[in-house]
């Protein structure tokens, strides 16, 4: 089997996105053209649509802007927080979410990304805290990612039955994340539990619009584990037909010629 922290990783990236459109609604102009050119919030406006739309170098310099015209704007700051996570300077990004908690401590967002953050650097009791508080929180619009992190933390340590724990309850917060039903199979998956697992899997890729790479790879690894080659080789050869990245075509085409030899 994979390593669980591999797994995680992929798993965090969704839920990294999820961070830009899920999270609290921002305090920026809906109508742009009224922003005043120059100022602090019309930097902020031109980075954060620059951050949703994956141009993070440009994202960075605008918000940099931001805050030069205004320092204490916290969603400016929150924005770079997400920018350094996107480029792996952790330490930076950590030093901007403190900022935003200075100004704000319900700024229940940044309590998520550090969170993930912590995790990342290996910091267990941390990275719980931080998702705990976000997790728990009345005034957190999403906090089915707090606890997909959660459950995510728990797998990295081994603690199983606790991951399954913040899985359910980020079900019974939002029954159509699709990365909730996708870190069920893992969990199963790890207990050697390969029907559940394989159902969790399906379960996640019925919810999103395209098929994900990562989940099909896990449906035929488990179809494998149970000795069913043909669907095995089924789900990987649709996966391999759709996969774009060279790394993973790659391991697509290992599992495949392993699967061939039997």
């Amino acid at each position: 089997m994979r390593n669980p922290k591999t797994k995680s990783y992929l798993i965090a990236l969704l839920v990294l996105i999820s961070i830009l459109t899920g999270c609290k609604k921002k305090e920026v102009a809906t109508r742009p053209w009224e922003l005043k050119p120059g100022s602090a919030e019309f930097f902020l406006n031109q980075g954060l649509f620059h951050l949703n739309s994956g141009q993070i170098n440009m994202a960075e310099k605008k918000l940099l802007r931001a805050i030069e015209k205004k320092p204490s704007l916290k969603e400016a700051l929150n924005g770079l927080g997400i920018v350094y996570m996107y480029k792996r300077e952790l330490d930076k990004a950590i030093k901007y979410f403190k900022r935003v908690l200075n100004i704000d401590p319900t700024f229940i967002d940044v309590y998520n990304s550090l969170g993930l953050i912590y995790i990342e650097l290996g910091k267990y009791e941390l990275a719980k805290e931080n998702l705990l508080i976000a997790a728990n929180s009345d005034d957190y619009s999403t906090p089915e990612n707090s606890f997909v992190n959660l459950a995510m933390l728990e797998i990295k340590h081994n603690k199983l039955n606790s991951a399954m724990r913040y899985v359910e309850k980020g079900i019974d917060e939002n029954r159509g994340f699709a990365p909730l039903y996708n870190l069920q199979g893992v969990i199963f998956e790890n207990q050697k539990n390969y029907e559940e697992a394989v159902y969790s899997y399906k379960k996640a890729l019925s919810l999103l619009t395209d098929a994900d790479i990562t989940i099909l790879v896990n449906i035929g690894r488990v179809y494998s584990k149970m000795g069913e080659k043909n669907k095995a080789l089924d789900v990987l050869e649709k996966a391999l037909s759709k996969a774009i990245n060279s790394r993973i075509k790659d391991e697509i085409r290992k599992m495949i010629k392993e699967l061939n030899k039997e």
